[in-house]
């Protein structure tokens, strides 16, 4: 059932652009403030990606390039039934206690910047 509805998901987004249809939510943070959270332009991001427009999809969000695969790894560490040594100290350096204040920093200083180009 998931990878049903992750496939209507992924299939609105291919030929859907966010940007020109109301079906897709707006952010709340940019409706009020008019300043850009660090997930702005991550649903725009997915639609140029699906539809192979890679540069363009890095423009809309390129914190979504740095995070996804980060995501993934710690997904993947997270789901090995059995981690190795190597796995398991790979896990702790990436998402430790430190790793995640830095991620923190990371997302506060992308969207300070981002917000700051603005102006």
């Amino acid at each position: 059932m998931l990878g049903i509805g992750s496939t209507g998901v992924l299939f609105m987004y291919k030929y859907f652009n966010p940007l020109n249809h109301a079906l897709f939510p707006k952010c709340p943070l940019k409706h009020l403030t008019g300043l850009d959270c660090p997930g702005c332009g991550s649903q725009r991001a997915l639609h140029h990606l699906l539809n192979g427009e890679i540069e363009q999809s890095f423009l809309q969000n390129p914190l979504l390039f740095l995070m996804v695969p980060y995501l993934l790894l710690g997904f993947y560490l997270q789901l090995v039934p059995e981690p190795t040594v190597r796995e398991l100290k790979l896990r702790k350096a990436l998402y430790g206690y430190r790793a995640i204040q830095v991620v923190f920093v990371v997302i506060i200083l992308f969207t300070i910047v981002r917000n700051m180009a603005k102006i």
